[in-house]
């Protein structure tokens, strides 16, 4: 069970490429501030997050390479997890071979496992890697950026729930009492029937999506402050992919057939920012991206309609070493996990005393009520000489979920970042 279970948790961590359905939280600064970059991304990151703030970037030339992932834990994960650590399925398939050999211990932790199984119905496990390498000259931008929504989701037969084993003729109980002489009760309600013949399983779901945009940004000066608009014209590459995963040890093929596809289409997306006369420090911004909606193909021939997402932020430097910035989503972005949508807001500080050293914090939430992690709190920290920077920034969920009496973060990122300017 416990090599049965990490190939159900490493099918769904290993896809390392590409792009979630969301307005993602992409570049140094924007992890570290809550989500924060719509008005205060400028430079080479500014190619994803609002291309018009290519118009303001400070340094001719900016190169960035970072890579990150997020874990979130609906629930399946935790269960996973107490299910490996405590041999469930090796527990159920000693039952089916051998009732008589069970011991106390066993049956004490069928019984609890069986509450684990049926408990996690619809809970998912969700991991989003995430990696861009990004170039800004002057105004202009180039890049490859990748991140994922890639979910595993359990499927649990509520009809089949019950610890019932067989010997191939007759039904028996946990206690090994005949509770029928056929195998129909076994057929009908067994738990082991349901996770042998994939009724009790986990689907494992995703688009894997690379964009290579080009984009550009220009400042118009007017009495009233500095109005800049750019835009981005992306190649997207996608890898959509569904594989409905067994989650017991029966002795037949691990997973069903795998089903991916990949297809390929143009994105469009267009930036705004101002920067009014009576507040030079403040700018005020809104990027709408995906505006043609570009879709991609499943192998079953349906498609995924990537939606338009629309995101508004401001961000004014207090001080000449004190950033602060909001962000917002305008719009409700869809997810694989059907219960939650995404509208995100945050913000935070970026305090940069000096030229080879920053510090950041802030905080960001799901507007969905559904959604169960809560506020997030960010952080980061950027040091080094201009031409070589490393940054480090992190996200974490105070609320948490339980495997055998340890808490874990129900959701938390980590990113590393390389910068050179010059």
């Amino acid at each position: 069970m416990k090599r049965k279970l990490s190939l159900v948790l490493l099918s769904i961590l290993c896809v390392t490429s590409a792009n979630a359905m969301q307005f993602q939280t992409l570049g140094y600064k924007s992890v570290a501030m809550g989500g924060a970059a719509v008005a205060s991304s400028s430079g080479s990151v500014a190619t994803y997050n609002n291309p018009a703030l290519l118009a303001k970037s400070t340094y001719d030339v900016e190169i960035s390479l970072s890579a990150g992932v997020s874990a979130y834990d609906h629930g399946a994960g935790a269960s996973f997890k107490n299910l490996d650590d405590s041999g469930f399925i090796d527990t159920m398939n000693k039952a089916n071979t051998d009732l008589s050999s069970l011991t106390l211990e066993d049956r004490a932790n069928l019984i609890n496992g069986q509450k684990v199984i049926i408990g996690m119905d619809g809970t998912a496990l969700n991991i989003l890697p995430q990696a861009h390498f990004a170039v800004q000259i002057k105004s202009f931008g180039i890049g490859v950026f990748g991140s994922s929504e890639i979910v595993g989701i359990a499927n649990v037969d509520q009809t089949h729930d019950q610890l019932y084993f067989t010997d191939g003729t007759q039904t028996y109980d946990i206690d090994g009492n005949v509770i029928d002489p056929t195998q129909a009760t076994y057929n009908a309600e067994s738990m082991q029937y349901a996770l042998e013949n994939g009724l009790t399983y986990v689907q494992s779901i995703g688009i894997i999506l690379s964009e290579v945009p080009v984009a550009y940004g220009h400042k118009f000066e007017f009495s009233g402050g500095n109005f800049m608009l750019g835009g981005a014209l992306k190649y997207m590459q996608a890898t959509t992919y569904t594989e409905q995963l067994k989650i017991d040890n029966s002795g037949k093929d691990n997973t069903s057939e795998k089903l991916d596809k990949q297809s390929s289409n143009f994105g469009v997306d267009l930036g705004l920012a101002y920067e009014p006369s009576f507040a030079p420090d403040l700018t005020l911004a809104v990027v709408a991206k995906d505006l043609n909606s570009p879709e991609f193909e499943f192998v079953d021939g349906s498609k995924y309609k990537v939606e338009p997402m629309y995101r508004a932020g401001i961000a004014y430097d207090i001080l000449e070493s004190l950033e602060v910035a909001i962000d917002v989503d305008l719009s409700t972005n869809k997810t694989f996990i059907e219960a939650v949508d995404s509208q995100m807001v945050g913000g935070g500080l970026n305090w940069h005393p000096t030229s080879w050293f920053a510090l950041r914090g802030g905080a960001m939430s799901n507007l969905d009520a559904d959604d169960k992690a809560g506020t997030i709190y960010t952080a980061g920290l950027g040091i080094g000489a201009k031409w070589f920077q490393i940054d480090l920034s992190g996200q974490m969920s105070p609320k948490t979920t339980t495997v055998n009496g340890t808490d874990y973060p129900q959701y938390a990122k980590v990113n590393l970042a390389l910068i050179s300017r010059w």
